[in-house]
């Protein structure tokens, strides 16, 4: 089997993703962005991480006090928001998603030398499963990370649940095995199932230059791996869904109001700001942009 290797190949890219579940875009940024980026990540860690401003990502390994995640990265820097934005990244969004989709979130992933292998995991694991008319289904609010079911990564023989997220990690350095590259358990996205915790799966650890893109989608089984190496590894996730879905960050409410004042409408729209069939909406379900809580009507006597 002739895994994906980084290609600049749309139709490569396309057909990775659908055999295989992820694909690499090769030089989607240069080198020196790629440095660019890794810099000012740096910064905004130590400062965040000096002033106890850090917060634990659930899907980190337990007890992992090491790695670090920046989040809301969209209030962090303009840069930040360029990557959202980027070309070859919304064609794949477009292409897996549909037009209409969402940033669900804007973050980056540390992984410090000395931290623990994170357990594997599928983003999309929220979905319920399929149901025949008359079984008992499974309730979305009920489910849990563990809830399973769990099984094997190879293809199903029953209808699966579709794709409704995606992710792309955007490689600020290198990604090598010995930094902590993301794992990736190929086809792993046709099984209609999660991994078993308790088991272990043949991995292959993504390596590829600073400036590449890891693409996966939500039904992919992956997790970043263990950093053995003497320096960080660097990476940004631009995290999209389907536009019904709810965002893994809180968009449309945690963005700063001078960040919110002078986004482009490209990307207030990509963040959920625009209704979707009238979801989303304030007060008028087709205004271009959903008016903020003061410019929507109040209490008004006869």
């Amino acid at each position: 089997m002739s895994l994906p290797e980084p290609t600049a190949d749309q139709a490569r890219q396309i057909a990775d993703l659908d055999e295989f579940g992820y694909c690499i875009i090769a030089d989607a940024l240069s080198r020196d962005d790629a440095t660019a980026l890794r810099e000012r990540i740096s910064i905004q860690a130590r400062a965040e991480r000096s002033q106890d401003l850090n917060f634990h990502y659930p899907a980190e390994a337990e007890g992992d006090d090491v790695n670090q995640w920046v989040y809301q990265l969209i209030n962090k820097g303009e840069e930040f928001q360029q990557l959202a934005l980027h070309p070859a990244a919304r064609a794949l969004a477009t292409y897996l998603l549909g037009a209409e989709h969402l940033l669900s979130s804007l973050d980056a992933h540390i992984t410090y030398p000395g931290n623990k292998t994170m357990p594997l995991h599928a983003d999309q694991w929220w979905m319920p499963q399929p149901t025949a008319p008359g079984t008992p289904h499974g309730r979305q609010g009920d489910l849990t990370r563990t809830s399973g079911p769990y099984g094997e990564p190879t293809p199903a023989t029953v209808p699966i649940t579709p794709p409704l997220a995606m992710n792309m990690m955007w490689m600020a350095s290198d990604f090598t095995i010995a930094n902590g590259a993301t794992r990736i358990v190929p086809g792993s996205h046709l099984s209609g199932c999660l991994p078993d915790p308790s088991r272990l799966y043949p991995v292959v650890p993504i390596e590829a230059p600073a400036g590449s893109v890891l693409v996966w989608e939500g039904r992919t089984w992956h997790a970043a791996g263990l950093n053995t190496a003497d320096n960080p590894r660097y990476g940004i996730v631009t995290y999209y869904c389907a536009p019904i879905m709810r965002g893994l960050s809180n968009l449309t409410y945690g963005i700063r109001s001078e960040v919110l004042d002078a986004m482009r409408p490209e990307l207030l729209k990509l963040c959920g700001f625009t209704p979707w069939n009238s979801y989303g909406m304030t007060d008028d379900p087709n205004t271009t942009l959903a008016h903020r809580g003061d410019e929507t009507v109040g209490h008004l006597d006869a």
